[in-house]
């Protein structure tokens, strides 16, 4: 296994580190170099073999363009580049992919992202099989298809990640997992992810000071490689040009490795600040009482459905406490009424778009 550095330019003032490019690691290789170090990784030589390295905007266009998709609008302007606004429009893939072609006005504002394959593009998940690297599977695949040029606004997710080039050049750009040097969106942000306020190419130094003082971990993803991303690791893509991509979420195998990691010292901040946001979400609906009336079960499922980890006692109770403490609750609400068996859910909102 050879471990070659990675040529990338300057990101502004900050101390930055290469990510390490590492050709066709086994997975005890990755598990112990890079996953259970948190440390990112580019990998070489492995999705290179896949049937979607085959792919094109046309081979896909004629194989799955007949089926429908959500697109973002909007992807230029400011507010999509610190993850504040965009709507959706409904799509065919054949059209979006014609938009691309032509190089219209529409196309240079558009973005198809987190496109379920399984579900949206059946035709298509044979191509793409799940790398052995994988622990346990969140979410995914997911197709992406970007714009060259096309700025990803910068956020986190509750995931480790494998996020996977198939055609085009990307650059990434990542900041660790504390919170404050990217500046996150307020409370009660939409979405599953949390975004930061920092554009990263034109940052505001003087509203967003600790910006400057931050590391950033840089590299460009080729066709056929495929770049390991940290759980709640600050991240933002760019595509150097039109480019189609795949990604999984993921995270520990075993029973409750990943809730385990992702409330230890290094993780808690970006998890916490995760958990808070999505109860921020949902305070001004009437069904957040009754979530806070269940709250130990509803916390229980939840983590359960977003990472099919079961979190321990102990867990749950300093949860419970963190959700308490946030809402100044001495207390939590009864509910003696209530007969279902299954605790009521707590929702994130926004999934689809944010205003």
């Amino acid at each position: 296994m050879k471990d070659s550095g990675s040529d990338v330019s300057p990101c502004g003032k900050q101390k930055v580190v290469n990510i390490a490019r590492v050709s066709a690691p086994t997975k005890e290789e990755f598990l112990t170099n890079y996953f259970q170090k948190d440390t990112p990784v580019i990998i070489t030589d492995v999705a290179s073999d896949w049937p979607a390295a085959s792919w094109s905007l046309e081979s896909i266009k004629e194989r799955a363009g007949h089926n429908k998709a959500f697109i973002r609008q909007n992807t230029s302007k400011q507010d999509y580049k610190i993850g504040k606004a965009y709507n959706i429009r409904e799509s065919s893939l054949g059209d979006y992919i014609s938009d691309l072609e032509v190089g219209n006005a529409r196309s240079r504002n558009s973005y198809l992202a987190v496109q379920n394959i399984k579900s949206t593009f059946p035709e298509l998940e044979d191509d793409v099989p799940m790398p052995d690297y994988i622990g346990k599977i969140h979410m995914g695949p997911y197709l992406w298809i970007a714009v060259n040029g096309h700025y990803e606004y910068c956020h986190f997710d509750p995931d480790d990640g494998l996020l996977v080039i198939l055609t085009g050049h990307k650059r990434v750009r990542l900041y660790g997992c504390s919170p404050a040097p990217l500046y996150p969106n307020p409370l009660g942000s939409k979405g599953r992810t949390i975004q930061a306020q920092v554009n990263c190419n034109e940052p505001d130094l003087e509203e967003h000071p600790c910006f400057e003082v931050s590391t950033c971990h840089c590299g460009e993803v080729n066709p056929g490689e495929m770049l390991y991303i940290p759980a709640f690791w600050w991240h933002q893509v760019t595509s150097v040009e039109t480019s189609i991509s795949v990604n999984f979420f993921f995270g520990d195998a075993g029973e409750n490795n990943f809730i385990t990691k992702a409330m230890s010292i290094t993780k808690w901040d970006a998890f916490s600040h995760w958990l808070l946001n999505i109860i921020e979400q949902n305070r001004s609906f009437d069904s957040l009482q009754l979530v806070l009336a269940h709250l130990p079960d509803s916390l229980a499922s939840f983590l359960f459905k977003e990472w099919k980890d079961k979190a321990s006692r102990e867990q749950i109770e300093i949860l419970v406490q963190l959700v308490m403490d946030y809402l100044q609750l001495d207390s939590l609400p009864t509910d003696e009424d209530r007969t279902s068996k299954n605790p009521p859910p707590i929702k994130i909102r926004g999934l689809l778009w944010r205003k």
